[in-house]
């Protein structure tokens, strides 16, 4: 365990040793939220907007502070290894490859969830009028928020052992990243949508990462919270047998091209 530790230490070093990069994430994430909640303004202004303004840049602030509290891209880490061979030699350590890397970007993530998910979450409930879901709603967004983490983290990793077929993991980060935005929940409200459409959402993983904590933090479930977790811990455990068979294949794949 000591040695997972030291990983996730090295990930949360590599995040405090890049401080413009997280400030520029903050800087970000604030240009995100002005736009979004010019954009909906304008959207309730033209009277188009179904329910409220203040529940949508609610929950659109929300999804800002999901996304940065579970940033992950194992994708260009694992691929960055591969197409320079230095993955032999983490395959050379008395530890799990698969663990290896999870605690190096728990350490990443706890780092942008203290940079840029609680300035974003203070920006949200200062400015935007994002009330408190009491203590109990509070605890039961964050086990939501952890359980999005550990998912985003397996479905990365899964797309990461592509990579040593593809030799490049940009090109599976951004597609992850597009399908994610577009079916979470993290650029506009699914309920919004109609409700066949909102239920083919629904049959993804997706909503699982963003849209899940956020209902949970709002209140807005049809259900038992119960229910919520539930379906969270299907895809953890669907990304979890997936990302174990894809390590079997990928290991027999793995070609160095030096360097």
């Amino acid at each position: 365990m000591n040695r997972y530790l030291e990983f996730a230490r090295i990930g949360l070093r590599e995040g405090v040793v890049y401080r413009a990069n997280a400030l520029a994430s903050v800087a970000t994430t604030v240009i995100y939220l002005v736009l979004m909640y010019s954009v909906w303004s304008a959207i309730a202004a033209a009277g188009t907007l179904e329910g409220s303004f203040s529940q949508v840049i609610s929950y659109v602030a929300l999804g800002q502070v999901v996304q940065n509290a579970t940033s992950v891209d194992m994708e260009n880490t694992v691929g960055e290894k591969v197409r320079k061979g230095t993955v032999v030699n983490e395959l050379k350590r008395p530890v799990s490859f698969q663990l290896q890397m999870l605690s190096y970007q728990l350490g990443g993530s706890l780092f942008d969830t203290v940079a840029r998910g609680v300035p974003a979450m203070a920006i949200a409930v200062v400015f935007l009028g994002v009330g408190s879901p009491g203590v109990l709603g509070g605890l039961a967004f964050l086990v939501s928020v952890v359980l999005s983490f550990a998912l985003v983290s397996l479905m990365s990793y899964s797309l990461a052992m592509l990579t040593f077929w593809t030799k490049v993991g940009w090109s599976l980060n951004m597609m992850r990243s597009t399908l994610t935005g577009l079916f979470s929940g993290a650029l506009f409200p699914l309920y919004l949508l109609p409700d066949g459409v909102r239920g083919l959402f629904y049959l993804t993983p997706f909503p699982s990462l963003v849209d899940a904590p956020i209902r949970i933090y709002q209140g807005g479930l049809s259900g038992s919270v119960w229910g919520v977790y539930g379906v969270q811990v299907f895809w953890i455990l669907f990304f979890a047998v997936a990302s174990r068979l894809m390590w079997g294949k990928a290991r027999t794949k793995l070609t160095v091209q030096g360097g």
